[in-house]
């Protein structure tokens, strides 16, 4: 996992929109990272469709849009560097907005991606219906997700530890988070089976995380809980424990590869309204080794 030094800000003008800007300020501050600002504008067929004597009134209402929308950018540009002395980079453009924003990310070699997302339910949380989870979904650069509501210092922060395979930069993340603000960690193993076997296997995973804390000399606590729904078990004890930030994986818990997210994921992105932080491994895995426990 890369430091965080480049932070990527997806705005569309809305309060969740505004909360991620936010956010995404004082990481920035935090790890005097740089600061992109980013709005999409969705294509559609509708100026195909026009006929030719409504062409150059559709012209002035998509140059007056497009002028609207680069005073909006400024002035959020400018209130940053104003309030907080970051100088931050805009960029406008068009196109698919979750490809966008990955095909940005990946050219300007983001670290982090920060949005807000509304919440879903019913057809649109089966099928990822919303920009925000489909960037979460598709995303190699971990994306950190929010509902709207007050900015965070991410002292407390939850890791659930379910019976998926697990990565090291989910943990490093939260490394490099816990050790910037001074956090608390929170691990939560949520094993899924009563079986001996599967319970020590699970004991030695949690095992293996709580010694990388100890040898990162971070302040953490352990505990365990069980219940029929897991995601519904971790966003409880979040809320019990005032938790400010919850760090996921969504790769190696993918049920359909590059399609969905894996249960437990899915649902805390859309459920939490406490800040979500999702990260896809790209390599090393918290294992059992020859030597017990290790990452590898």
């Amino acid at each position: 996992m890369n430091k965080i030094k480049k932070i990527l800000v997806p705005v569309d003008f809305t309060e969740t929109s505004e909360t991620a800007t936010l956010h995404a300020i004082e990481l920035a501050k935090v790890f005097k990272a740089d600061i992109f600002l980013i709005h999409i504008v969705e294509d559609s067929g509708y100026y195909f469709s026009v006929i030719p004597e409504e062409e150059p009134l559709i012209s002035q209402t998509i140059q007056r849009l497009e002028t609207g929308v680069r005073e909006r950018m400024d002035r959020i540009k400018y209130t940053i560097l104003k309030t907080d002395g970051l100088v931050a980079e805009v960029v406008i453009t068009s196109g698919k907005v979750d490809a966008e924003i990955i095909e940005f990310a990946q050219l300007k070699e983001i670290n982090l991606i920060v949005m807000g997302t509304h919440g879903v339910t019913g057809y649109t949380e089966v099928f990822m219906g919303s920009n925000a989870q489909r960037v979460v979904t598709l995303s190699e650069v971990p994306v950190l997700t929010m509902q709207a509501g007050k900015t965070y210092p991410f002292k407390n922060l939850l890791i659930p530890i379910d019976n998926s395979l697990h990565s090291r930069e989910k943990v490093n993340i939260a490394v490099q988070i816990a050790k910037a603000w001074g956090s608390q960690i929170h691990l939560l193993g949520l094993p899924d089976s009563d079986e001996q076997i599967e319970l020590d296997k699970f004991n030695i995973k949690m095992e293996s995380v709580e010694k990388f804390f100890h040898a990162e000399n971070l302040p953490f606590k352990s505990s365990f809980e069980h219940g029929d729904n897991l995601a519904e078990v971790a966003l409880n004890y979040s809320n019990k424990n005032n938790c400010d930030l919850i760090v996921i994986n969504t790769g190696h818990e993918s049920e359909t590869t590059g399609i969905f997210m894996g249960a437990l994921a899915q649902q805390i992105v859309n459920h939490s309204k406490t800040p979500v932080l999702s990260v896809k491994p790209t390599e090393g895995i918290f294992s059992i080794t020859t030597s017990g426990y290790g990452i590898t």
